[in-house]
């Protein structure tokens, strides 16, 4: 939490980053195709942890806002 307080570009960043590396190997045709086995693992944590990275996203984002709009109140 204080990592988003202190630096909400860089670790908002960062989450964007890893969502978009995390959909990119989701979309990996041996991942995404795959029936059984090792490779469906490997397509399903891929396909989950971009789901999870983009909620977190979401809730940082709204977070950050919300945190500069009481600032900017508290200031004027």
């Amino acid at each position: 939490m204080t990592q988003l307080r202190e630096h909400p570009g860089r670790t908002l960043g960062a989450l964007l980053a890893v969502a978009f590396v995390l959909f990119m190997g989701s979309g990996v045709p041996a991942w995404k195709d795959a029936t059984h086995g090792v490779d469906l693992v490997l397509g399903d944590i891929c396909w989950f942890g971009f789901m999870l990275t983009a909620l977190v996203f979401l809730i940082a984002g709204a977070y950050t806002l919300a945190r500069a709009a009481s600032r900017t109140r508290r200031v004027s």
